[in-house]
């Protein structure tokens, strides 16, 4: 029971499993997820996130299809984060980011793949496919997490660029079998990219919220 569209509850946990590594305020490396109930709006998740400190980071993730009260989620006691298509009001929260999720039925542009980028870029990781525009990523690089299909590092000369960037890691993942590929943003993670300049099939603004 994970309502989060379009994934399926599997395709959700392992997801959001390998997300967990960019430490983002709403996705840390996780120990345990555990669905707890479904509402008629969407669901409420409960994890647990590996902390420095010697206790697990205890997390609540309420998935709202539709927007509502959000007292219901008063008596939680730990972090609480809310993904919801509709933007909140300022006062409720402490941190904000998004979710980008584009499907691999839309038509898109191959890149080539790298063994390493220029320099100035951060080292891929061993579950990244890198991709770019040419030998040298004159347009864009993009690092492609090969098990969640998610685009964990990318880097665009201009604006200009976003559409090619996002269609080669499109490419990519439904040459590997995936549905669907994402961007998940945090403050201070690719939050400084506009990727509503490229439409997503599912977008999500995700919170950390303030109660």
């Amino acid at each position: 029971m994970v309502c989060l569209d379009p994934f399926t509850p599997d395709e959700f946990t392992i997801w959001y499993r390998h997300l967990g590594r960019l430490r983002l305020f709403w996705a840390k490396p996780l120990v345990e997820l555990l669905p707890l109930y479904k509402i008629p709006e969407g669901c409420v998740i409960k994890v647990r996130w590996a902390s420095e400190r010697p206790r697990l980071e205890e997390a609540y993730i309420a998935i709202l299809k539709k927007i509502r009260k959000l007292d219901f989620l008063v008596p939680l006691r730990g972090t609480k984060i809310l993904l919801t298509p509709h933007v909140i009001e300022k006062d409720l929260y402490q941190q904000r980011g998004a979710l980008y999720i584009y499907s691999t039925s839309r038509p898109c542009a191959s890149g080539i793949h790298i063994e390493k980028p220029t320099e100035g870029h951060p080292e891929p990781g061993p579950d990244h496919i890198v991709i770019s525009s040419d030998a040298s990523g004159h347009k864009y690089l993009v690092y492609l997490n090969k098990w969640n299909f998610n685009i964990d590092y990318l880097w665009i000369a201009s604006e200009e660029y976003i559409d090619e960037a996002v269609e080669s890691a499109i490419c990519e993942t439904r040459r590997l079998g995936g549905r669907y590929t994402s961007v998940a943003t945090g403050e201070g993670h690719l939050s400084s990219i506009n990727f509503d300049l490229y439409k997503p099939d599912y977008l999500y603004n995700t919170y950390k919220l303030a109660f």
